[in-house]
């Protein structure tokens, strides 16, 4: 995956029923190759998966790269992330799915990002995720995702 020419996958996207992975896949994809343009994959949000995995960022860069399918990592990820139950994975994908600045410098930044991204007009828009995408020419819906 080459991020300097593409985007990876919505935050939204799921694998395994987890939210988040199959972007963490691609933007791992892209940092091991040398191909990560202006995107992070062992900070944010990834790192915060891979807390809720219970995974080192290295340890799933390394998958990534003896891994050529997403059915071949989420393979190893069922045998190497911490074991959780269907609740525990409700919960974080409620919790990624509807993360907002929760502080006045948080939220500050946040319109400062949309103002960069020439979408100060979608006050309706307050999900990170939603942001993201928005960012990445995907379609938001008036009032983001529900």
């Amino acid at each position: 995956m080459d991020l300097t020419r593409e985007v990876p996958r919505s935050g939204y996207e799921s694998l395994g029923g987890i939210a988040f992975v199959p972007r963490a896949i691609d933007k791992a994809r892209a940092d091991v190759s040398g191909s990560i343009g202006s995107y992070y994959s062992r900070t944010g949000f990834s790192a915060d998966l891979f807390e809720f995995l219970g995974i080192s960022a290295d340890a799933f860069h390394n998958a990534v790269k003896t891994c050529d399918t997403d059915a071949e990592l989420l393979a190893w990820l069922k045998t190497n992330m911490a074991n959780r139950s269907s609740d525990e994975v409700t919960t974080w994908n409620t919790s990624i799915m509807t993360r907002v600045p929760t502080t006045p410098e948080g939220k500050a930044r946040y319109r400062q990002f949309m103002e960069d991204i020439d979408q100060s007009h979608r006050t309706d828009v307050i999900r990170q995720l939603d942001r993201l995408d928005l960012d990445e020419g995907r379609d938001v819906p008036l009032g983001g995702r529900r």
